[in-house]
């Protein structure tokens, strides 16, 4: 059960996140109304120039977030 969880985004903006991590928190809240999201530009680029700073910050950011559990996105 997800209700009352808070999940992370994580994505390395490569391929269509900005549509489908909306699609998929529609489908989570549908399921799971209580369910809460920090979204993926709480985290930064896990691909992108400061990819190595983005990745050693984020066990601190998802701490601070208080995230149960997180849906990273890669693109293909």
């Amino acid at each position: 059960d997800l209700n009352g969880k808070t999940i992370g985004e994580v994505w390395d903006r490569v391929f269509r996140g900005e549509e489908i991590f909306p699609a998929i928190r529609e489908a989570l809240k549908k399921q799971f109304p209580r369910v809460r999201f920090v979204e993926y530009d709480n985290f930064g680029d896990t691909h992108g120039v400061n990819q190595k700073q983005v990745l050693a910050d984020l066990p601190r950011l998802l701490r601070e977030h208080e995230v149960d559990a997180v849906i990273s996105g890669i693109g293909a």
